[in-house]
């Protein structure tokens, strides 16, 4: 039995599957950013001079206080004992979770005592709440 062999030379390499992947990977991470910019809501976070340190946990939760009073987490508009169920969600999902307060400068602080009574009440230990340094920075 003979075996053909290919003459030197002629190899062909099929360039469309890679240029799809190529594609699809750019429309993915195209998406992506456009819904974490829309994922955020606009707050004006307070000065403080802030702890310097890096923070330990994951921050499961973020919670949203506007001007208004108004809310959200994940751009669900929340009510305040609404938190405590939303808290033992990501609490069953990653038990060393601190959420996250952005709370705008101009919010109630009453609003803001019910939004971490109620991640108390959901079972968090701690919370981390966002300000500004006098540089601007988010910490």
């Amino acid at each position: 039995m003979r075996i053909k062999r290919r003459p030197y030379g002629v190899f062909v390499l099929d360039m469309t599957p890679m240029i799809d992947v190529v594609f699809l990977l750019l429309i993915f991470f195209l998406t992506t950013a456009q819904l974490a910019q829309m994922a955020s809501t606009p707050v004006e976070l307070p000065e403080e001079a802030g702890n310097e340190d890096a923070a330990t946990g994951s921050a499961g939760m973020v919670v949203n206080v506007d001007a208004a009073g108004v809310i959200t987490v994940v751009d669900d508009v929340v009510e305040p004992n609404e938190l405590a169920l939303r808290a033992k969600e990501v609490l069953a999902q990653d038990p060393v979770a601190v959420p996250i307060i952005r709370a705008d400068r101009r919010a109630d602080a009453a609003r803001l005592n019910l939004v971490v009574d109620g991640l108390r009440s959901g079972g968090f230990r701690s919370v981390r709440v966002a300000t500004t340094s006098s540089k601007g920075e988010v910490q």
